[in-house]
């Protein structure tokens, strides 16, 4: 239906619209439940949009018509072991340890340290390095040495590709930057409002896990066990978490509770706010859609649509292009060129991240081509 309606935009917000409520958030439901949800009345009808045919058969076809990757682009995690040599262009071009072993550096004279996490093994990339940028794995051979990892899309399968990484990377940039906790747009708004809402707990650095959990308890009359769940969650995966559901005064009541009980450990209070629930189920979707869109652009066809898509700026209002409206909003600044003040803005930040605007610094400064 999408794909034969005269505006395929609005047919698909419309879908999502109507869909993705009753998914996630206005009812009380399990995270599996939701995953499978998810999975069947969302997902699988993207995919089968985007290949205009059964997914799996479109994937299997892909597949056959992609070759391997010249990058590694491991992500590094925290305390694992990185290699440096000599070859480098600068000290920040580092080796994870499977390709180091197969590369002609184990030869050279190198170092290695434990990576503090986020960064990239820079295995296949030819500006990284003065001599040898693939190791045996990656390299695709003398006569093949500059071959890209791109595998060329069928035209209207490009097409079908763009016209939803379009409308879908809006969708999730939107939600991303979104500070309305009760309104949605007007695409996207049902037709009758529910009177379900979220108090919605958010990470941060000033308190530990035990003053949050002791301030939940307190709080929102949950038992240690789901406190300790709640924390947990906020901290390692989520950044935030619904811990009370019910009418604004219910969840404002929560609210008042959590800010009190938390200025009494430290002298600021915890970040929680309330969300209407089909806000919240929005955003809870853009975030599985950042997953999937992880997933599709493995497959080499489709992340030269996906960055043509993302690149390109919005002539109809003279804004940025999707990406640049991203890593502006991780710092609340307007125009890149208040750098100093981005990392001001960073280092004041309470936030442990591993993920910002800043970590760019490396690529922006470091690689020629930027």
């Amino acid at each position: 239906e999408w794909q034969e309606a005269a505006d395929s935009r609005a047919a698909l917000l419309c879908y999502l619209k109507e869909q993705v409520p009753q998914i996630f958030c206005l009812k009380e439901s399990n995270p599996q439940e939701e995953e499978e949800l998810m999975q069947s009345r969302l997902l699988h009808p993207l995919e089968c949009f985007l290949f205009g045919e059964d997914p799996q058969e479109g994937l299997e076809k892909l597949k056959q018509g992609s070759t391997s990757s010249q990058l590694c682009g491991r992500v590094f995690k925290e305390g694992e072991t990185v290699y440096s040599c000599d070859c480098a262009i600068d000290p920040t071009c580092v080796l994870c340890m499977d390709c180091f072993q197969e590369s002609v550096h184990k030869s050279h004279r190198y170092k290695m340290h434990a990576s503090s996490g986020g960064g990239f093994c820079d295995c296949g990339d030819v500006e990284a390095w003065k001599i040898g940028p693939c190791c045996s794995k990656h390299d695709p051979g003398a006569a093949n040495a500059m071959v890209t990892d791109e595998c060329v899309l069928d035209p209207e399968l490009y097409e079908r590709a763009e016209k939803l990484f379009r409308v879908l990377l809006n969708y999730v940039t939107s939600f991303l930057v979104w500070e309305e906790n009760f309104e949605l747009s007007a695409e996207l708004q049902p037709r009758t409002k529910d009177a379900t809402y979220y108090c919605v707990l958010y990470n941060d650095e000033h308190h530990s896990y035990d003053h949050v959990i002791y301030t939940l308890q307190r709080s929102v009359n949950c038992d240690q066990a789901e406190a300790q769940t709640h924390t947990t969650l906020i901290d390692k995966e989520q950044g935030r978490r619904a811990v009370k559901r019910g009418s604004f005064r219910t969840c404002q009541q929560a609210q008042d509770r959590i800010r009190a009980n938390s200025v009494q450990i430290s002298q600021q209070p915890l970040r929680v706010e309330i969300l209407h629930a089909a806000v919240m189920a929005h955003q809870t979707f853009a975030l599985y859609l950042g997953y999937w869109f992880q997933k599709i652009i493995g497959y080499s066809g489709f992340r030269q649509a996906f960055c043509q898509v993302a690149l390109e700026p919005d002539m109809d209002t003279d804004q940025p292009c999707l990406i640049s409206k991203l890593m502006l909003h991780d710092a609340r600044m307007y125009k890149f060129q208040h750098y100093k003040q981005l990392q001001k803005d960073f280092i004041n930040d309470d936030h442990e991240r591993n993920i910002s605007i800043t970590a760019l610094s490396v690529q922006i400064f470091t690689v020629p081509t930027l």
